[in-house]
């Protein structure tokens, strides 16, 4: 017959396990702070988007008067709890509402009232600078654990 020829190759894989557990589990805890920084890019052009009436304005009733900048005041952002898991992590953004219930109407207008929308467009301009932001942050965390 032929003469038969075997390589045989031995390499510890532990090392690269290790380091590979490592970023995983870097990459599950880095969740929360990486969504943060998408978050704070949303919040920010929310902030800068939301339309600050030039007069101060009274409910139906005159129960409650608005001044201006009460709308941008009770814009937020929150870690949802809920929403959020094992390697997930979700911010919420909107308004207060029992700060400004009148938001909805500005986001969406009224039978009497054109819309205003703030939230929408934010999303659509901040998007891609917050995902860049996301992986930034989700960059630093993995390198923090492969040192």
């Amino acid at each position: 017959g032929e003469g038969g020829c075997m390589i045989s190759i031995a390499f510890d894989f532990s090392k690269i396990a290790a380091k590979l557990d490592n970023i995983t589990k870097a990459a599950k805890e880095g969740a929360r702070p990486a969504a943060q920084a998408g978050a704070q890019v949303f919040y920010e052009e929310v902030k800068q988007r939301v339309p600050v009436s030039a007069k101060a304005h009274s409910t139906k009733g005159k129960k409650q008067t608005f001044t201006p900048g009460t709308l941008r005041k009770a814009i937020y952002q929150a870690f949802a709890d809920k929403e959020s898991g094992d390697g997930k992590a979700s911010y919420r953004i909107s308004w207060n509402k029992s700060h400004a219930f009148y938001g909805r109407f500005v986001e969406f207008g009224t039978s009497r009232m054109a819309a205003k929308p703030f939230l929408r467009p934010a999303y659509d301009a901040a998007r891609a600078k917050a995902l860049q932001a996301v992986q930034e942050r989700m960059a630093v965390e993995v390198n923090k654990a492969t040192k």
